[in-house]
């Protein structure tokens, strides 16, 4: 997945506009500049989770959370899901989505608008049934990032600092 510095800029950029308008809560907790993750760091915290969670919503507005695996580049996501999940469906009618990952402490929300890749489904390997399968391709134009780093852990929690 390429790095360059454009893509790392504006997704600089988001990072920087998303906390300049984060309501007040988010603000509070994870959108200031002690916690908040640079561009660079977020790329490499992306990269090394094994899973995030991704939020859909269907045409009756009920919300769907799955669990996949996306890249980030720039201020683009790509994922490749399988052509008969809800998540696509959702899509068809609401390209809005989120997702989140975690990890010690550290977290990232994103944002963004979602739409498949014209020409992007193929083959998949079998299901555990046997069954063919395929998959798309689908990219995220991110709209909004919090991204936050874990806390600094101090040597002694306080008030047990020694006198």
């Amino acid at each position: 997945m390429p790095d360059g510095s454009d893509g790392l800029e504006a997704l600089q950029a988001l990072i920087d506009r998303s906390t300049r308008t984060a309501t007040a809560s988010v603000a509070e907790s994870i959108a200031f500049p002690d916690r908040q993750m640079t561009a660079a760091e977020l790329v490499a915290f992306w990269r090394d989770a094994r899973m995030m969670a991704m939020a859909t919503v269907g045409p009756k507005g009920q919300p769907h959370l799955a669990p996949v695996h996306s890249e980030i580049d720039g201020t683009t996501l790509r994922l490749v899901i399988y052509d008969d999940t809800v998540r696509r469906l959702d899509l068809r009618t609401n390209p809005r989505v989120a997702f989140t990952t975690w990890k010690d402490g550290a977290a990232a929300i994103v944002y963004g608008k979602a739409r498949e890749v014209p020409g992007s489904l193929r083959d998949a390997r079998p299901g555990r049934s046997g069954h063919p399968r395929k998959v798309v391709t689908i990219e995220v134009a991110l709209t909004r990032i919090y991204a936050m780093r874990a806390p600094e852990r101090s040597a002694a929690p306080a008030g047990d600092a020694p006198s």
